[in-house]
């Protein structure tokens, strides 16, 4: 056998505040969030593209005010009473929701109560496509708010957190030409820090300029 194996363990996932990046694209976002509990709205949504930092944000939130932290996808009849008892709750992806009807309840019940509620997403709640037309209309009037596209200094700094946490170590300037050409995407990073640690891992090469340029142009 040529190739190195890798496996795929199961670890327990950590999260740190110190570890969040923080920059002018999701700055406002943090400040709001742990402004809590004065809040301007109750019920609020985050939104932002993939691998923008929403869970992370929202896991560092949850953990430090105690708030329930659930996926759309895992809403069902049998947790609805518990979540329902929540007085701060998240409902993490409600663009994923597969169950419109749990939704509508928790939007509901922690409205009518007043209760602080979070949802996130990949796009503003307004823009969500959701069946239920009575959903629908409360999600446009969410007050919603963003994480943007990063900024080059944050681009820098997720890849070098990323490579980091993978014990991986590429000098300065590589990371530099990596930020110079990579999309302007968080996805776009973590895509490439997945690609880069697998190749060299499985082939057993060196992380060089000439292995960085090829999977930059694979990706």
């Amino acid at each position: 056998m040529n190739e190195q194996q890798i496996f795929n363990l199961n670890s327990e996932e950590h999260f740190f505040e110190d570890d969040f990046c923080i920059s002018q694209s999701n700055q406002d976002v943090y400040d709001y969030l742990f402004n809590w509990p004065s809040w301007e709205s109750n019920i609020l949504n985050i939104h932002g593209p993939s691998k923008s930092g929403k869970t992370f944000l929202l896991t560092i939130f949850a953990q430090k005010h105690s708030f329930i932290k659930i996926s759309s996808k895992d809403l069902s009849r049998e947790k609805i009473d518990f979540l329902l008892s929540q007085k701060t709750l998240i409902v993490e992806d409600i663009d994923q929701s597969t169950s419109e009807e749990m939704l509508f309840l928790i939007f509901n019940d922690f409205k009518v109560n007043n209760k602080f509620l979070v949802f996130s997403s990949t796009q503003d709640s307004s823009n969500i496509k959701f069946e239920l037309k009575d959903l629908a209309s409360r999600f446009k009037s969410v007050f919603n708010l963003e994480i943007s596209n990063p900024s080059d200094n944050l681009l820098y700094s997720i890849l070098l957190k990323q490579l980091s946490s993978r014990q991986v170590v590429i000098k300065k300037e590589l990371l530099t030409h990596i930020i110079n050409r990579i999309e302007r995407t968080y996805n776009a990073v973590n895509k490439f820090v997945v690609n880069i640690d697998k190749e060299s891992l499985v082939n057993k090469k060196k992380i060089d300029l000439k292995l960085i340029n090829q999977v930059l142009t694979n990706q």
